[in-house]
């Protein structure tokens, strides 16, 4: 039965759609099929278009998934996939093909997405982007995944992480230098709190950030809405040193369709939820969302 009640949409963005990551959920829903049940029938009465499925290790099950995909179509919600295997991580091929194969049965365009960094920054605190050799085979591991996904009809997306945005060639390279060398089919879930909190090595400029993203807007597919304030990572949206009112401008005029609430997650369920709709009312203060009854 459909349960849609409402519906979200931008005052000057009619291009955007907005939906949230269930990773905002994971302290206290852990990954199985009852829990995501429960996660899609909230996007849905609340007027959300899509959600992010995060599923860190791919664990679940075809025939979940499966299951999942009838339940999203029933209540019209998208389904975009998310691994979080770093491309650097032992075993992140096996990662990336069961969450290949995962992707193929949601309803929506067909988007599976995962980390570019982590695991290679984690032994190192003092690492700002990559050597050369880390670089060459994250292209290497990104082009040949990107290959793969579009031989499923799958687009292959990698979100900003730990790396630099920009790099310091020969010192060090980040963002820029790899998704720059990379094959075009490869796209972008651009984070707009990452370059800009405690995660990232070097803290970025935001206007730089915000020139590059207008050079790569044809590969830019879906952004995370998430604030960084005081370079933490913060449960419910609020200012970020790039506007969001920018980024959301930016990217209704350049084709770019999703926009998912990403929230630092909770232990407690009820405010977990609770979160997304201080989200909205944020917001909708600054004058950039409707509800659509």
């Amino acid at each position: 039965m459909k349960k849609k009640k409402r519906s979200l949409c931008f005052d000057d963005y009619p291009n955007l759609k907005l939906g949230f990551s269930t990773q905002n959920f994971l302290k206290c829903m852990p990954v199985n099929l009852e829990n995501l049940e429960e996660i899609i029938t909230f996007a849905a009465v609340e007027g959300y278009s899509f959600i992010e499925l995060r599923d860190p290790e791919a664990i679940l099950s075809l025939d979940e998934c499966k299951k999942l995909a009838e339940i999203a179509r029933t209540n019209e919600i998208e389904i975009l996939y998310e691994i979080n295997a770093n491309i650097l991580a032992p075993g992140f091929l096996s990662v990336f093909k069961k969450g290949l194969e995962n992707t193929t049965v949601f309803p929506g365009k067909g988007i599976l997405r995962t980390l570019i960094s982590n695991t290679e920054f984690a032994a190192d605190p003092n690492k700002k982007g990559w050597t050369k050799e880390e670089l060459e085979q994250i292209v290497s591991i990104a082009n040949t995944c990107g290959e793969l996904a579009g031989k499923r009809s799958i687009v292959f997306i990698v979100e900003n992480g730990n790396e630099a945005f920009f790099g310091q060639s020969p010192l060090y390279f980040g963002f820029a230098d790899f998704f720059n060398r990379t094959n075009k089919s490869i796209g972008l879930q651009f984070d707009t709190s990452n370059p800009f909190q405690n995660i990232s090595r070097e803290k970025s400029n935001p206007d730089q950030v915000e020139k590059y993203l207008t050079t790569i807007t044809d590969r830019w597919f879906t952004t995370h809405l998430k604030s960084g304030k005081d370079g933490v990572f913060q449960p419910v949206l609020n200012d970020n040193p790039l506007d969001l009112g920018k980024v959301l401008s930016l990217m209704n005029t350049s084709n770019v369709p999703y926009v998912a609430f990403e929230l630092a997650s909770v232990s407690d369920k009820q405010e977990c939820f609770e979160n997304h709709g201080r989200s909205i009312n944020y917001l909708y203060e600054k004058g950039l969302i409707k509800i659509c009854v």
